[in-house]
């Protein structure tokens, strides 16, 4: 029965550790495996790196993973350096709710225990800005700038010497892109989530005299991969990809979408066709994991942390991209650390404070109205002749004092964005190797 259903059959741990060890294994790595080190923190690159140095002899790439790296190496650097200026730009944010926002509610002299409240918060935050902005300025200086040597790309190119699948011709593609266009009308994998990339992007892009049309290109990798696996010295395939789509994975729906393994329609191609024994499909998190128990490397739990960290943001970035066509990079920030924390409980603390001072104002205004509907028609009059006669103009009083509510309400809206666009970066806090940023109580 295996023999005829082999799609629907996963390697065991004990399989998996010979295979690592066995050398006709072949581990091949995707697109998003090289892109993804530019997210990482060195020590996360370093573990990763450590665990490729002892699987030398095993590794390869197709060529079009080898391609598709290079045309998009810039923009993927460009994008990480962009999130150090974003950051920069919200931290100004905060800033400037004090400089301006908070100045403006003049609480100094309407309830001055409250300002000495204010400006106690104030000086915390600024003290953990100052230190916050020096951890950035760290990790500024550590990301890769797109006119910089590139250290990654180098490590790349001397453990990927002469380990990268053959150019192929256009005869070639155009016969993979006829075969897709079938495959994916019948939602075939690998690459039919991929459809829609003529709609969102140029579909067509051309390297080297050859034409591509960019929703083929996990097709093509994978045709790359069978005719790789087809020769005599393979007999064992691990695949490692970041790309968390149904095309690639069999994926269930248990309490949560679980990942199971490779697609079966997959590893049923690939073993029938290759003729090959064992196939199996890692995320960079539990490639480190296995790389860690089955060499006994020391790779650091910080590091898959990491690398798990990096994988859930890509996919939340892809929803968003995939429903959204202006994207401001907001959840690129999502990384930010746990100094958050304490800006979030003095922020807290003040809106409650805020809050409570608002409630004795209506409080006090009920009063007043109250004490009004109680008099004598004869005595509203009068009254009302009191306040003419003490030449208060009472049209610019009521809009003086409905301009000032407008303006607290919007005040009070853009610290209350605040506090949800810190609560948003504590959900998917990361710790990073060296935190430069202290831990303050407010």
């Amino acid at each position: 029965m295996r023999n005829l259903f082999n799609g629907y059959y996963i390697p065991n741990q004990d399989d998996l550790a010979k295979a690592w060890k066995d050398e006709c294994t072949l581990f091949i790595f995707d697109t998003n495996i090289f892109l993804n080190l530019y997210s990482y923190a060195e020590q996360t690159r370093e573990d990763f790196f450590q665990v490729i140095n002892n699987i030398t002899e095993q590794i390869w790439i197709p060529y079009h993973v080898g391609l598709e790296y290079q045309r998009r190496r810039l923009d993927v650097i460009k994008n990480e350096k962009a999130i150090f200026s974003s950051v920069n730009n919200y931290i100004s944010k905060i800033e400037k709710v004090f400089s301006s926002d908070i100045e403006q509610l003049n609480l100094k002299s309407k309830f001055p225990k409250l300002h000495e409240s204010t400006v106690k918060f104030q000086k915390e935050t600024q003290k953990l800005i100052v230190n916050y902005k020096k951890s950035l300025t760290y990790w500024d200086e550590k990301q890769p700038c797109v006119r910089t040597h590139d250290s990654i790309r180098e490590k790349l190119d001397i453990l990927f010497e002469n380990k990268v699948g053959n150019k192929p011709d256009q005869i070639w593609i155009d016969e993979v892109e006829k075969d897709g266009e079938e495959r994916y009308k019948n939602e075939i994998p690998p690459g039919y989530k991929d459809a829609s990339k003529d709609q969102n992007d140029k579909p067509t892009f051309s390297y080297g005299g050859i034409k591509y049309q960019r929703k083929y290109g996990d097709l093509i990798l994978w045709k790359q991969i069978i005719k790789k696996a087809s020769k005599e010295d393979v007999k064992n395939v691990i695949f490692i990809t970041d790309d968390a789509k149904a095309d690639w994975w069999t994926i269930i729906d248990s309490r949560g979408k679980k990942r199971i393994g490779p697609h079966a329609n997959l590893q049923a191609e690939l073993m029938d066709e290759a003729n090959i024994k064992l196939f199996h499909m890692y995320s960079t998190s539990s490639f480190l994991e296995d790389g860690k128990s089955i060499l006994g490397i020391g790779v650091s739990e910080s590091s898959i942390n990491e690398v798990d960290s990096v994988f859930e943001r890509n996919i939340l970035r892809n929803i968003y991209f995939k429903n959204h066509s202006n994207i401001d990079g907001l959840d690129n920030l999502r990384w930010l650390n746990k100094s958050i924390d304490t800006q979030n409980i003095a922020l807290n603390n003040y809106l409650l404070e805020l809050h409570k001072t608002e409630s004795e104002e209506n409080k006090k205004k009920q009063l007043e109205l109250d004490l009004f509907n109680t008099m004598k028609d004869e005595d509203k009059g009068k009254y009302l002749d009191f306040i003419k006669s003490s030449s208060i103009d009472i049209e610019n009083k009521l809009r003086k004092i409905i301009t000032d509510n407008e303006e607290r309400e919007k005040r009070k809206k853009n610290i209350l964005l605040w506090s949800k666009w810190i609560q948003e970066l504590k959900k998917n806090d990361k710790d990073e190797d060296e935190d430069l940023t202290p831990s303050l109580t407010p």
